[in-house]
């Protein structure tokens, strides 16, 4: 059986798009769809999230620098991270990595971004996840538990 981080990227990576809630400074959730991209880094996991740096995305994560990454699936199957979030300096190396990877997570941003890598509506949110939860619909009916993990 897959560890909780591989069986969360194997989600993830599956479901594509996931429902991405930032904290306005009134500590009220806001949440957008989002396309993130997951590595594992030894016995932890980095995201990566293409995105508009608009003011009100800068204002929440200048508020509370933490996120939660939510995917669902037709089937009920699950995996939720909880994050810290910060804007990631090196644009050029991020879009290389959803250049690179397998599709569907994998992806060309010139087709969302075309001022490329150093465009202004273009910028890049490293996630850095202290949890994880995941689980199947059918070993939810079975009576298992969501399969947690605790970063640091």
């Amino acid at each position: 059986m897959p560890d909780v981080i591989d069986q969360f990227i194997a989600t993830a990576h599956r479901v594509v798009w996931c429902t991405l809630a930032t904290v306005d400074r009134h500590n009220r959730p806001r949440s957008r769809v989002v396309h993130p991209l997951w590595e594992r880094d030894g016995d932890a996991l980095v995201g990566w999230v293409g995105t508009r740096p608009t003011p009100l995305k800068r204002a929440h994560l200048e508020h509370a620098p933490f996120v939660s990454a939510s995917y669902w699936d037709p089937q009920h199957d699950v995996a939720v991270a909880e994050c810290a979030a910060a804007w990631h300096p090196d644009r050029e190396a991020v879009w290389e990595r959803f250049k690179a990877a397998p599709a569907p997570v994998g992806y060309d941003p010139g087709t969302i971004w075309p001022g490329g890598p150093g465009g202004a509506d273009f910028a890049v949110l490293r996630l850095e996840p202290w949890r994880l939860r995941v689980g199947s619909a059918a070993a939810l009916a079975a009576g298992e538990p969501y399969r947690t993990w605790r970063g640091c």
